[in-house]
């Protein structure tokens, strides 16, 4: 995660801000306040469309909407199954645009907000922040969209290193994690980089086997929970060009307990070029689901 933009988010249950970074390199322009999915079968087909803009028509009842909300409204569960929350940064600025009298500004970044994005989790208080989201989630009803991104030895150490220090501060962390969801519906993306970064030789091959066991144990401890989605994070088709070479990195991170991989997360290629990409990669590990970004 490459570049210089700060972005805030904070922490519904807790009132903790948390700070993530926009960044850039290999073609990429990361912004980690706006991942959303698309969900694809193995086939390619599109099984549900989460928030990408151009999914939705914006009716007059929603333009009305708009401009007397107090907060954003949830989607219809049978269109987006996922939680919009109120609390975050888009609503925050349609609550000043108001405060200053801006209508016409807070009705289009009421769009914005109404639109359902990922949580990203923090170091600050995990299993705190992970119940918070989720349980509001739940609420009402839909189902939380989280990111893990703490993998040891982060992106290399470029602008968004960091992650848990060690493979054990990453286990207590996730453990923690783990606590806080729970029994709720989450669909979690796990570790944006992490295998590609191992692909591209930007991991120093003495951190592989540790990055491998990591995954893998993330994934077996998610999917012991009884209503988590995992999607191990693949790049994107601007990076890993050929995806046979994310092939035995996937399996070697467990892909085959995993519900699927992610493609694009918090980035900007097309969808359709990575839907291309995802059926093909889809096809060499045995016909696995993707979501797209």
């Amino acid at each position: 995660m490459y570049g210089s933009y700060t972005g805030r988010s904070r922490d519904v249950a807790r009132g903790r801000d948390r700070t993530h970074a926009r960044t850039r390199t290999h073609a990429r322009t990361r912004d980690r306040n706006r991942i959303r999915i698309r969900a694809f079968s193995a086939a390619g087909v599109l099984l549900s469309c989460v928030v990408l803009s151009g999914c939705f028509g914006t009716s007059k009842e929603d333009s009305d909407h708009a401009s007397v909300a107090g907060e954003p409204k949830q989607r219809p569960k049978s269109t987006i199954p996922y939680w919009v929350n109120p609390d975050g940064s888009a609503a925050r600025q349609v609550a000043a645009y108001r405060k200053k009298g801006a209508d016409s500004e807070a009705r289009l970044i009421q769009k914005i907000a109404e639109q359902p994005v990922a949580e990203w989790l923090g170091v600050d208080d995990p299993e705190g922040q992970a119940r918070g989201f989720t349980a509001a989630a739940d609420h009402v009803n839909r189902d939380s969209l989280l990111v893990f991104y703490n993998i040891p030895h982060r992106d290399c150490g470029q602008y968004s290193k960091g992650g848990a220090a060690d493979g054990n501060a990453y286990r207590t962390w996730l453990d923690r994690v783990i606590r806080g969801i729970g029994d709720r519906r989450t669909t979690v993306i796990l570790e944006p980089d992490a295998l590609p970064h191992v692909v591209d030789g930007c991991t120093p091959k003495r951190y592989l086997e540790e990055r491998y066991d990591l995954l893998t144990g993330a994934v077996d401890k998610l999917k012991g929970l009884p209503r988590t989605k995992v999607y191990l994070d693949a790049g994107n088709p601007r990076w890993i060009k050929d995806p046979r070479r994310m092939v035995e990195p996937l399996k070697r991170a467990g892909i085959r307990k995993a519900d699927g991989f992610a493609l694009n997360t918090s980035n900007y290629q097309t969808t359709q070029e990575n839907r291309a990409y995802g059926k093909r990669l889809s096809a060499l590990i045995g016909g696995k689901p993707f979501v797209i970004d």
